[in-house]
Order: structure tokens, then C-alpha cells, then sequence
């Protein structure tokens, strides 16, 4: 079994906030459409059994390309859903840095997990998201693509890679960057083939 992991497209700047999931719910932008379009050349000659999106509808707009190609109805699961960073989405750096000063100091410092205020913890949403990727290991339902959103995938890279949720400031995901594991044997249950490939 293959996954690929895919950060959604370059969204729109302004005010999208959702109060159903919490966080900016920004569309996709022109150049964003562009980028998903894009994105179909690197699945040319791919089996695909699937598309999983997160419930932003900047996922939905990435995957809706891809999906019309190969004629496959993109599958909605909360679990792949960004880290919930909960009241602060809403602040400003300096709000949360007088509000919330342990936490600034644990976002600063970068060496430990924390939660987000009314939010998740890193270990939270690596488990959530783990237990998907998991749960279609075990099904064994063939290669799938995975549209979310860069904090969750940097988060997977530390769950593929055995480090621990905070050492995921070190990696950054582009637009639409693809990130490659399979299904491996053994002690090493994903392997790491490609992270963050853009198709130009």
C-alpha cells in the first residue's frame, strides 16, 4: 500500500473563519486552482483506489481535479483535519503571549509537546491522524491520496520517522507538496520514498 500525502493548494487571504471546525476555512485561490490542476500530471499512469480530504473546502478544491480524472468521489474524514490550535486562531502573537505565556514559551522553546488552549496536543492529532492511515493499512485498500494540511503532515512525518510531535517545526511543506510513504514489514511499518515534491 502506497499513500500519498498531499498539502492542500495556496488559499485566499482574508477573514474565512468556520465555528463548526474552529479555524480559517479559506477557499483555494486563483493560482491555488492552478496548483491542483498542475497536480494531475504527477498521477498519469498511477492506480489510485481512493482521495481522502479533510472537512476544509480547500481540500475539496485541491482534490476535485484529481478526482474528476480518475473518476473517484473524494472521502471526507475529520481526522485528517489541521491540529487544533483552539482559542488561538482568533490572537494575535501578542495576545497570546500575554494570555497564554506557558504555552508561547513551549511554542518558542519548540522541545516538548504542549496542548492549545481549548485545543489538541501534537500527540493528539498525530494519533488521530495515525489511526487512519492504520486503519487502511489493514484493510489493505491499495494506493490512496491524502489531502490535508501542512501541520498534520508535518506531524505524520515525526510518526513515520519514530521523533517525537515537536521536532516537527524542522520540516515545512509547500503548496500542494507531495509526500511519498508505503506500507513496510517488520519493524518498519511506513517507509519514507518522497517528501514534499511539487509538480512545476
Amino acid at each position: 500500500m502506497k499513500v500519498f500525502l498531499i498539502r492542500h493548494a495556496e488559499k485566499e487571504r482574508g477573514d474565512y473563519y468556520n465555528p463548526h471546525l474552529r479555524h480559517q476555512d479559506e477557499p483555494i485561490s486563483a493560482r491555488g486552482r492552478q496548483q491542483a490542476e498542475e497536480l494531475c500530471s504527477y498521477f498519469d499512469g498511477k492506480a489510485v483506489s481512493s482521495i481522502y480530504i479533510s472537512g476544509y473546502q480547500r481540500t475539496r478544491q485541491t482534490a476535485a481535479p484529481l478526482a474528476e480524472r480518475m473518476g473517484l468521489e473524494p472521502i471526507t474524514d475529520d481526522r485528517l483535519n489541521e491540529i487544533d490550535n483552539g482559542v488561538l486562531d482568533s490572537l494575535r502573537d501578542e495576545e497570546v503571549q500575554a494570555r497564554f505565556p506557558d504555552v508561547w514559551q513551549a511554542f518558542q522553546d519548540k522541545s516538548a509537546d504542549f496542548r492549545f488552549p481549548g485545543g489538541e496536543t501534537g500527540e493528539e492529532a498525530r494519533d488521530r491522524a495515525a489511526s487512519l492511515l492504520e486503519e487502511k493499512r489493514q484493510e489493505n485498500v491499495g494506493d490512496v491520496v491524502i489531502i490535508c494540511h501542512e501541520g498534520l503532515i508535518r506531524i505524520l512525518m515525526c510518526y513515520f520517522m519514530g521523533l517525537p510531535v515537536y521536532d516537527r517545526w524542522n520540516f515545512h511543506v509547500d503548496f500542494c507538496g507531495i509526500t511519498e510513504v508505503v506500507a513496510g514489514g517488520g519493524n518498519k511499518v511506513w517507509k519514507l520514498i518522497r517528501f514534499n515534491q511539487v509538480v512545476l
